[in-house]
């Protein structure tokens, strides 16, 4: 059965908000909002959602680790704990038809990792008895690059890693334990090999930094923040990178910390009512994607979207043309994402989280709360 949304109202309802921005000042923003959404059902055609195939992956991975993501078209890496060696992660490939795995590398005191875009690294955030060391791997020869080290009791702390979209940058937010108004985001470029420190000025004293994401080109960042006026509030900021600094010109409260970046110029991000919105900061423009959303997935091309709606246990994919989604159907009925990870060619769409019979997804990359599969699309 095909649902087809409706896309954007020919007349545009325009709205003009006053934000207040922490360098900006008063921001004019218009707001973007899409009409009831649904149309009436319409027949397949050929450039509908189908599915091909459904892989469930065997349970030995969801017990002991979780998937980073797609390597290739066929195959999908992920860290698991060695068996009788709490303090060991085996880095394992699974490759289609996703029965048998391989054994890629060992690593020793795992604390978290992230594997870039293109398949090709993961970063990796180790403890020790002497401090917290981040390494790059490269999963073609095993080979550990160290890009920083932070020493046990020391006033600095890695509060947070992540990739640009071209795998080009990775990003790390550094905070001071003791003077919370002096944190830094770090951004190490992997052509060059080389990192560039930018300060971050103008945050509450009592504020805590949470996240941070870089786009292709250096020049934006993604923040996400816990203000310490509003107790249980996340706002996402975006500011642009000069040096030394980074300027933040745009600030909005949302719900949960997701989001994504479009373009250079564009991000997404699900607000606290559950709406999917897409900013552009070229125009101030605030456009509503999907409404009453709880997790979402862009594919890498941003051409393709997977998500799920809130008070559903179901997964649907579509397809975006401009803000529209379109041939949205849905491809999983049974859980609850934590994690959701499209192929290189969109092809496939890994779901990792929990079922309705299982607890509540309560952690971050952890696939032990549920079972995980591959969708095949056609």
């Amino acid at each position: 059965m095909t649902r087809k949304y409706s896309g954007w109202v020919f007349g545009t309802l325009l709205l003009m908000i006053l934000l207040s921005g922490c360098r900006a000042g008063v921001q004019s923003e218009t707001v973007i909002i899409p009409d009831n959404g649904e149309a009436g059902h319409t027949p397949q055609s050929s450039s509908s959602i189908r599915i091909k195939a459904i892989y469930r992956l065997p349970d030995e991975y969801t017990n002991e680790g979780y998937w980073l993501g797609w390597t290739s078209s066929d195959s999908i890496i992920g860290s698991f704990k060695t068996a009788g060696k709490p303090e060991q992660f085996n880095l394992k490939r699974l490759t289609y038809p996703y029965e048998h795995s391989e054994n890629m590398k060992v690593i020793n005191s795992s604390a978290r990792m992230e594997l870039s875009p293109d398949g090709k690294y993961a970063a990796d955030i180790t403890d020790s008895n002497t401090g917290t060391s981040l390494k790059v791997v490269s999963l073609k020869d095993g080979k550990e690059t160290e890009i920083d080290a932070f020493r046990d009791g020391g006033q600095e702390f890695l509060q947070d890693i992540s990739w640009s979209g071209n795998s080009r940058y990775l990003s790390y937010l550094v905070v001071n334990v003791y003077e919370s108004d002096k944190n830094f985001v770090y951004l190490y470029d992997m052509q060059t090999h080389t990192s560039i420190r930018y300060e971050l000025k103008n945050f509450g004293k009592r504020d805590t930094l949470l996240s941070v994401n870089i786009s292709d080109d250096g020049r934006g960042a993604l923040f996400t923040l816990s203000e310490s006026r509003r107790p249980g509030k996340t706002v996402i900021m975006f500011g642009k990178v000069t040096d030394p600094d980074i300027e933040i010109v745009y600030k909005r409260e949302i719900g949960q910390e997701q989001y994504t970046w479009i373009s250079n110029d564009q991000f997404a991000f699900l607000g606290p009512d559950g709406t999917l919105y897409e900013y552009d900061q070229r125009n101030s423009e605030l456009s509503v994607i999907l409404e009453n959303v709880s997790a979402f997935k862009f594919s890498d091309d941003k051409k393709f979207i997977a998500y799920s709606l809130k008070g559903e246990d179901a997964v649907y994919a579509g397809k975006m043309q401009g803000r529209n989604v379109v041939y949205r159907e849905p491809v999983y009925h049974g859980i609850e994402p934590s994690d959701m990870y499209w192929n290189k060619d969109h092809t496939k769409l890994l779901l990792q989280g929990a079922t309705p019979y299982t607890n509540s997804f309560d952690g971050q990359n952890d696939s032990a709360k549920g079972p995980s599969f591959i969708i095949e699309l056609e």
